[in-house]
């Protein structure tokens, strides 16, 4: 992958995060739209902040 495509992952990481620290729930429709991307990767963001060691809860549905 090129480094701008990184680096906007990377703030778009960083900004979900913060997302989710302000917010008691939210949903991947939430930050799909939030963020103009897929649900998907919406839900691999997610994934990646998991992956990186932050506790994120999460409930089917």
């Amino acid at each position: 992958m090129d480094d701008i495509h990184e680096i906007s992952r990377l703030s778009r990481l960083t900004a979900i995060l913060t997302l989710l620290q302000s917010k008691r729930i939210l949903t991947a429709n939430n930050i799909a739209e939030k963020f103009g991307i897929s649900k998907r990767t919406a839900y691999r963001d997610i994934k990646a902040l998991e992956a990186a060691g932050i506790p994120i809860f999460a409930e089917d549905g």
